[in-house]
């Protein structure tokens, strides 16, 4: 499974498998599976929820579209056309495969946010016209997850290789699409290297950093390591941003968890990163052990219907 969402106005969930290439409808009442969509296009991958609960913006991987369906019925109704990406050279550091990715959506559902394997921008998509209005960047390398910041002013991003994020402009002036502003560069604590000196040689997701997210309050990012098994935190109300914490994911040194995604509770009191701990946000201690995916949302009920859904 590839991505997770949820539309509190439907009470549906909604998961995309690259299995059969499936587009999955369940119902939050009942546990049951409502309908299956495939699609033509092909790989579905890491989709978007509109805030209304009614359109869903999913990456098609083996195009160069994000594909506009309708969250009820899982029509198509529109498509966003954008870039497919292409390989790295072959005596450059290898990823497995190309294509649309990763989505972000604004509050207000007026404009989404899309990456393409190999791609340095994060494409900007105007949703009433479902056309690309800007691109940030170009980062350094191709993007990886990355988050906006709720007034659209920044994007932080995972790029390859990279063991932390980089900082882009959303706008330039008026105009949607500004450059990389900042390049953070992440280190691990050295008595961890010490533990491990022998990491895989094949990263986890093909890059040291495979998750990164804002805090709800916007003040800090968290940013994983996938290959040493931490979290790092920065402020970021002020930039460049500034490291505060390190968080180890692990109980015992011996342990090796290979973190690939982070998001929050919607009060933010809470970081779940994948690898299996949950982290008190204000302290920065684990506050418990359960397990923990990289396709984790938070589901609020009451009585029994859906009233708020987090974002991943």
């Amino acid at each position: 499974y590839k991505g997770i969402s949820a539309s509190v106005s439907l009470g549906k969930l909604y998961v995309t498998s690259n299995l059969k290439d499936d587009l999955i409808c369940i119902d939050l009442a009942t546990d049951k599976v409502v309908w299956r969509k495939h699609y033509k296009e092909g790989y579905v991958d890491s989709q978007a929820m509109s805030p209304d609960g009614r359109t869903i913006y999913i990456p098609m991987r083996d195009g160069d579209i994000w594909l506009v369906v309708d969250a009820a019925t899982g029509d198509p109704k529109g498509q966003i056309k954008v870039a497919h990406g292409k390989p790295y050279a072959p005596d450059d550091h290898p990823i497995l495969g190309v294509g649309p990715h990763n989505t972000w959506m604004n509050k207000d559902g007026s404009r989404v946010y899309m990456e393409v394997l190999t791609e340095p921008w994060v494409y900007i998509g105007d949703t009433k016209t479902n056309q690309v209005i800007g691109k940030v960047g170009p980062f350094s390398k191709g993007i990886r997850p990355f988050a906006v910041s709720d007034n659209e002013k920044y994007v932080y991003a995972n790029v390859d290789w990279l063991l932390g994020f980089e900082v882009g402009a959303v706008k330039d002036g008026d105009k949607w699409g500004g450059k990389m502003l900042h390049r953070v560069e992440a280190k691990t604590p050295p008595e961890r290297l010490k533990q491990i000196p022998n990491p895989p040689a094949r990263k986890p997701h093909s890059t040291p950093s495979h998750g990164i997210n804002l805090t709800p309050n916007q003040k800090e990012v968290w940013v994983v390591d996938g290959v040493y098994g931490y979290v790092y935190v920065y402020d970021v109300t002020k930039l460049p941003p500034k490291h505060v914490a390190d968080v180890p994911l692990f109980k015992d040194p011996s342990e090796q968890p290979h973190p690939g995604w982070v998001s929050f509770s919607i009060d933010g009191k809470y970081a779940y990163p994948d690898g299996g701990a949950v982290i008190d946000a204000k302290t920065k201690k684990v506050a418990a052990r359960i397990p923990t995916s990289e396709k984790l949302l938070e589901i609020d009920f009451r009585d029994g219907k859906v009233v708020a859904v987090g974002r991943r």
